[in-house]
């Protein structure tokens, strides 16, 4: 008796928290909400030096649209966080001279306080990589 009482009580959970959850849509549909940088550089080289930015992070693409310059990615649940949902967008300005990159960084539950700030995170390790 008493496991399924706890099985039970545990789908119930589960339930909650999931429908309570943010996802890769949600983060995209915050454009124009997140930290925007621009680089003197045209979007093919940003473009790829995002990628290469992600692949040493523990974001997982989810998807990756060049010729829209969208990328959404996920980290999912640790032992310290609910993880988070990020929408990244690469587009070119100024006749592709430059190319402007907005981050936008959702967290999967919103009283999650121990998400990454991904703004600040991909932001910093692009400037690394295109300096």
């Amino acid at each position: 008796m008493t496991t399924r009482l706890l099985s039970a009580i545990f789908l119930v959970f589960a339930f909650l928290l999931q429908s309570g959850c943010a996802t890769v849509g949600d983060a995209e549909a915050k454009r124009g909400s997140g930290r925007v940088e621009v680089y003197d550089l045209p979007k093919q080289t940003v473009w790829n030096s995002m990628l290469e930015v992600l692949g040493t992070t523990s974001l997982s693409i989810v998807s990756k649209d060049e010729s829209e310059g969208v990328i959404l990615a996920r980290r999912k649940l640790t032992w310290f966080s609910f993880g988070e949902n990020v929408a990244i967008y690469v587009e070119p300005v100024n006749d592709n001279a430059s190319t402007r990159v907005e981050v936008v960084n959702v967290k999967r539950v919103e009283s999650n306080k121990n998400s990454l700030d991904w703004e600040t995170r991909i932001f910093t390790k692009l400037d690394r990589v295109l300096k």
